[in-house]
């Protein structure tokens, strides 16, 4: 298997308004999505381990990208072969700026560019079970987020504009 590279950008919520919890439990959201330039690196290839490992140095246990990867496979029955997905975070852990959420999108884009499986509507089926920022990052774009985060709606390029990012 070729080596397959991808970016999961860093997003921000230029605005976030959440609702009172469903009867589900879930909280309804509108939300203002904006990805930006600050990106963690997936790298996906053929694995000597004999099961799939997604290595990220800094992250232990398993992440949302493992539970992505585990994900496609059930929900395709692809049985290929073993991949080694390693992860080089720039985002930062834990600041709310989605590096998780992308990640595990960016999983989901490289699974099935390695599968021949590109079926948009099961990758946002995915995504949604994965977590409410996932369905906005499969394809990263401004966007405007509804529902639990199921509902993606593209806005389009806004004018150049700049954001300092402050830990």
């Amino acid at each position: 298997m070729k080596p397959l590279r991808c970016l999961a950008p860093a997003k921000i919520n230029v605005c976030l308004f959440v609702g009172r919890p469903r009867r589900d439990g879930y909280h309804p959201l509108v939300s203002l999505v904006q990805p930006l330039s600050l990106a963690d690196e997936l790298l996906l290839e053929a694995s000597e381990s004999g099961g799939d490992d997604v290595v990220c140095p800094g992250i232990d246990g398993e992440n949302l990208a493992a539970r992505a990867l585990h994900a496609f496979r059930a929900a395709t029955r692809w049985n290929g072969p073993p991949l080694r997905l390693t992860i080089t975070k720039r985002v930062p852990v834990a600041a709310g700026m989605g590096g998780g959420s992308a990640d595990a999108a960016a999983t989901l884009r490289l699974a099935a560019a390695a599968s021949g499986h590109d079926d948009p509507g099961l990758l946002h089926e995915l995504a949604i079970a994965l977590g409410a920022d996932v369905p906005s990052q499969l394809t990263p774009e401004r966007c405007l987020m509804t529902g639990i985060g199921e509902h993606v709606r593209p806005l389009g390029d806004p004018p150049p504009f700049g954001i300092v990012v402050v830990p």
